[in-house]
């Protein structure tokens, strides 16, 4: 669906593998996720920052499984993100919890970034317990 431009040049690899990224994230309301062909043609690129992109990816949603799992094992609080909140906005708003974080807790900085993410959106987002649990 998506294809990188055959030229190498840094700053075209760069554009290319944001405007994939990019159109991704922007259909995220329609489809709520990367299709596995769309990762695939991430995957594909055999340049540097293609296969960081992939690389990066992969480890996100590993390191989100991990999470996923260690919430339900031992009861932490579940972040329920509004569906239509974009990509975009998404990031800067762990952005500037980070940049916060990190300002006024500066040993905080070793912490499982995965983790913070997990903690920040469920602190902003929290799920609604349903009636009677």
């Amino acid at each position: 669906m998506y294809a990188l431009p055959k030229t190498r040049s840094p700053a075209r690899l760069m554009l290319a593998a944001a405007l994939l990224l990019g159109a991704s994230a922007s259909r995220a309301d329609e489809d709520a996720a990367m299709s596995a062909d769309d990762l695939q043609q991430l995957c594909a690129g055999t340049d540097h920052v293609s296969e960081n992109a992939c690389r990066i990816y992969i480890l996100g949603v590993t390191q989100g499984v991990r999470v996923g799992i260690s919430l339900a094992q031992h009861g932490g609080a579940r972040p329920c993100v509004p569906a239509g909140m974009s990509a975009e906005d998404l990031q800067k708003f762990v952005k500037a919890r980070l940049t916060e974080r990190l300002a006024a807790a500066p040993a905080d900085r070793s912490l499982d970034a995965s983790r913070f993410i997990a903690a920040v959106l469920a602190s902003a987002y929290p799920c609604k317990r349903p009636p009677g649990s």
